[in-house]
């Protein structure tokens, strides 16, 4: 079974193409579009112990200029992690959101799956960065 279904796969596409991959991409939005198609709830930010079922979180790491030409940064380049918190183990669900944000063009290059027994939630963890063009803004 295919980890994105057809429908999913359709509505990550219109999403992906009604952001503009430059300087007006609002990209806290795109990315909680992106992983909304989960159909679980997203927020930036961190763990909410209000949440009593399985919700995502993300956060920006960093960020960096990159790609310089005559000393003008041509893209930007934004550090995310996304976190799963839940009850249950999500496997799966972290693979979806794997693949939903790379589809939309997030590079993955790290993750990590923890037990938390002092809350008893699982925690999966995954780290992606995505590159913007600038160019001609600065």
């Amino acid at each position: 079974m295919a980890v994105l279904s057809e429908t999913e796969i359709e509505v990550l596409n219109k999403v992906v193409a009604d952001y503009p991959n430059n300087e007006e991409l609002d990209l806290t939005a795109f990315i909680a579009e992106v992983i909304g198609i989960t159909g679980v709830h997203v927020e930036e930010g961190w763990y909410n112990q209000d949440i009593n079922e399985t919700h995502i979180t993300f956060y920006f790491m960093s960020d960096e200029e990159i790609d310089f030409s005559e000393d003008t940064n041509e893209n930007e380049e934004y550090y995310i992690q996304v976190d799963i918190w839940s009850k249950e183990d999500c496997f799966k669900l972290k693979k979806k959101v794997k693949k939903l944000l790379k589809k939309a063009g997030f590079t993955y290059f790290a993750g990590n799956d923890q037990y938390e027994t002092d809350t008893m939630i699982y925690h999966k963890a995954a780290r992606f960065y995505f590159s913007m063009n600038v160019e001609g803004v600065n």
